[in-house]
C-alpha cells in the first residue's frame, strides 16, 4: 500500500477541477482519499464501491490514462485496507497463542502513516489476545531484495521460500495452544485442476508441514474487495 501512496504523491497533479468551484483543484491522492471514504463509510458495499468508482471517473475528466492510474491505485489500497481489517477480525475471533504472518516485521509508525494518509484508521498488526507474532519472511534474503526495489524473478523468490517458512513454523509451533497462519491461498491450496493433472495436487507448504506431523486446516478465505463489490 505504501508504494501505491508514494506513486500518487509522485504524480503531484493538481489539475482536477472541483465541481462548481472553478478555482479549486484536487491532487491524485485527494481523489483516491475521497473514493476510499465513500467505500468504507459505515461498511463496504456494492453501492459504495460503484459510487467510489464514479467519483474517480468524474475527476479524471475523460483522461483515460489518468483514469487507469487512479483506479489501479484505488483498487490496491482498498483491498489492502479490507484485508487488514478482515484479517484482524478473524484473529480476534480465534485468539491464537501464535500468529504466523506472510511478510516481514512492519514499522508500526510507517503503517499508521500510510493508512492515515489515505484517510483510514490503521488496524492493529497484533491484537492484544495474541501471545506471539511470527513473520515468515524474516531472514529470507530474496524477499528483502524485492522490498528494496531490486528486480528479481518470481522463480528466484519462490525458490526455497516455503522451505524457509516451514522451518520457522516448526521452530515456533505451539503444540499445546492455537496456531493461526495467514498467507496467500496459493501457498496452502493447489491452484486448480491443471496442477492435479500434472501430479502436483498438494500445495508445497502443506506437504512440507505434513511430513513433520503438522496438519493445516483452511478456516477462512478473505476475498479481494474488488471482486466482492466490483463485479
Amino acid at each position: 500500500m505504501k508504494r501505491s501512496v508514494d506513486s500518487l504523491l509522485k504524480l503531484n497533479l493538481r489539475r482536477f477541477r472541483v465541481p462548481q468551484q472553478n478555482l479549486a483543484k484536487y491532487s491524485a491522492l485527494d481523489i483516491v482519499k475521497q473514493a476510499l471514504e465513500l467505500l468504507f463509510e459505515f461498511s463496504p458495499s456494492e453501492k459504495n464501491y460503484r459510487e467510489a468508482m464514479r467519483t474517480i471517473r468524474v475527476y479524471a475528466e475523460d483522461d483515460e490514462e489518468m483514469l487507469t492510474t487512479l483506479q489501479s491505485s484505488f483498487r490496491l489500497i482498498a483491498n489492502a485496507v479490507y484485508n487488514a481489517y478482515a484479517g484482524q477480525r478473524r484473529v480476534e475471533a480465534i485468539q491464537p497463542q501464535t500468529l504466523f504472518l506472510q511478510g516481514v516485521p512492519i514499522d508500526t509508525g510507517e503503517l499508521q502513516r500510510s493508512f492515515r494518509f489515505v484517510g483510514v484508521r490503521p488496524p492493529e498488526v497484533s491484537p492484544p489476545s495474541v501471545h506471539k507474532v511470527i513473520f515468515l519472511d524474516e531472514g529470507f534474503e530474496a524477499y528483502k531484495d524485492i522490498l528494496g526495489g531490486k528486480k528479481i524473478s518470481t522463480e528466484k523468490v519462490d525458490r526455497g521460500r516455503e522451505e524457509h517458512w516451514a522451518g520457522i513454523i516448526l521452530q515456533n509451533f505451539d503444540r499445546d495452544g492455537k496456531n493461526l497462519l495467514r498467507v496467500g491461498l496459493n501457498h496452502v491450496e493447489p491452484p486448480g485442476l491443471l496442477s492435479n493433472l500434472a501430479g502436483s495436487g498438494e500445495a508445497r507448504l502443506r506437504k512440507l508441514l505434513r511430513n513433520c506431523n503438522v496438519e493445516l486446516q483452511i478456516i477462512d478465505r478473505i476475498a479481494d474487495v474488488n471482486q466482492v463489490f466490483g463485479n
